[in-house]
């Protein structure tokens, strides 16, 4: 358990100890807590999203659970995401985009591009419909479905979209760290995790997201993954090109992207 409170005070806020941050964690035993987590980010999300439907909009609730969901990861991929698009699209030269990517201060490109990323995020939680969701399900029987109350059913069913988004978000960044190298010579965060991380690491920690998944959508789950799976490929060799390898900040931009991705699939299945 020493390594999934490590994984925890990594990827989220929720206060864990210093102690668990002071010892050197075992990289394929952290990495494999990292969907599950996102699993729990999902269920957590979804505990609030429920009371949130009965006293608000539709439109007021998404915006809650985002922000919810920002606050519950201190926007630590956000802030790589938005370090990783003023690199690529700022600097000429893989040493002029890391050098970029390291500066705390966020660019035009970045801001612009976190603009973008949260609005259409927004955008696709509003427009998702409930009823295709629960459809997509294997464990949901239907006339059941029909009969609960809509708040309800909304409620349940978009937290089905959000455990899938949180799951395969932390799951897009095993794969990437595993199919990289780490691309600055010095040291920096996620250096530990893309050079310990190996395939056989990405395929374990892939079967408790996938067989949730696959409850939860069905055929068409193996869509929503295998179109994460197949991003995650094309942005990482593109990283390889631009920087020649992976960052910590490359690492949050693959989760961002991917939980895009996500949504972005269910509103096309």
């Amino acid at each position: 358990m020493k390594d999934f409170f490590w994984a925890i005070n990594f990827l989220t806020t929720v206060p864990t100890g210093k102690k668990w941050c002071e010892r050197e964690p075992k990289t394929g035993n952290v990495v494999f807590w990292f969907p599950i987590i996102g699993l729990l980010m999902g269920f957590m999300l979804t505990f609030v999203y429920i009371p949130a439907t009965r006293f608000f909009p539709h439109l007021v609730a998404d915006a809650i659970i985002l922000i919810i969901y920002i606050v519950i990861t201190g926007g630590f991929h956000l802030d790589g995401f938005a370090d990783t698009c003023d690199g690529i699209f700022g600097g000429s030269t893989r040493e002029k985009r890391l050098g970029i990517m390291r500066d705390s201060q966020i660019g035009s490109y970045g801001a612009l591009c976190l603009i973008c990323t949260v609005g259409l995020k927004y955008a696709c939680l509003v427009s998702i419909d409930p009823n295709a969701v629960a459809g997509l399900s294997f464990i949901s029987d239907h006339k059941t479905i029909s009969d609960l109350n809509p708040l309800y059913l909304y409620a349940c069913e978009k937290g089905k979209v959000l455990l899938v988004m949180c799951a395969l978000g932390r799951w897009s960044q095993i794969l990437g760290a595993a199919l990289s190298n780490y691309a600055r010579d010095e040291g920096g965060t996620g250096k530990i995790i893309i050079e310990n991380v190996k395939l056989k690491h990405a395929i374990l920690s892939a079967l408790i997201p996938g067989i949730v998944i696959f409850l939860f959508c069905g055929i068409k789950g193996i869509f929503i993954f295998s179109t994460v799976f197949f991003v995650v490929i094309f942005l990482v060799s593109y990283m390889k090109k631009k920087i020649g390898g992976m960052t910590g900040d490359t690492l949050g931009a693959l989760n961002e992207v991917s939980e895009l991705i996500v949504l972005l699939s269910f509103l096309v299945i």
